[in-house]
């Protein structure tokens, strides 16, 4: 459930008082990236919030391309306190723009994704992500396929939808009072 994912990083980062947050995610006329970000903007409207003109950013679902956004978006003075990344892969570009730029994670910036990647575990500081629960999304796929191949094939087809958890990381933090972001 991508517009769950997207509904409930957001909502993290505005339980920790966040205000502008972004999005980079990937492209907008895939159902994943369009889902997650759907879920970022009806958490922050059920706040009464909306993104700044040019917080959501959109591209390819990888680090090099989330990288180059990270860097543009982060580099402006009005950037965000907060950003929630579309996934894993993502995430890892951001978090190398973030120290390029000489910003710090969380303490200048949180970042929440959606899912993880290999690689990802090893990031520093650990990711605060909505992850799928890929095992059970894998058995339910054997299953529907071994029914198809054994003819009970269910008619019409089934749409099974997988509830995302949170898995809460170090790389968000609260927001700090003006007073405290030199």
């Amino acid at each position: 459930d991508n517009l769950s994912a997207g509904r409930q990083a957001t909502n993290s980062l505005l339980d920790l008082g966040h205000r502008h947050i972004g999005s980079i995610t990937g492209p907008i006329q895939l159902t994943t990236a369009s889902g997650r970000l759907k879920g970022m903007l009806e958490a922050m409207a059920a706040r009464g919030l909306a993104p700044k003109t040019g917080h959501v950013r959109s591209g390819e679902f990888r680090e090099d391309t989330a990288y180059s956004v990270a860097r543009d978006l982060l580099g402006q003075p009005d950037r965000p306190t907060a950003l929630y990344v579309a996934n894993g892969v993502m995430a890892i570009g951001v978090m190398r723009a973030v120290a390029d730029l000489g910003l710090r994670c969380p303490e200048d910036v949180s970042i929440a994704s959606t899912d993880t990647v290999a690689g990802a575990g090893g990031l520093k500081p650990r990711l605060t992500r909505t992850e799928h629960p890929v095992a059970d999304m894998t058995n339910e796929a054997l299953r529907m396929l071994v029914d198809r191949i054994e003819g009970k094939v269910a008619q019409p087809a089934r749409n099974v939808v997988f509830q995302p958890a949170l898995v809460v990381g170090e790389s968000c933090s609260p927001l700090k009072a003006p007073a405290e972001l030199t």
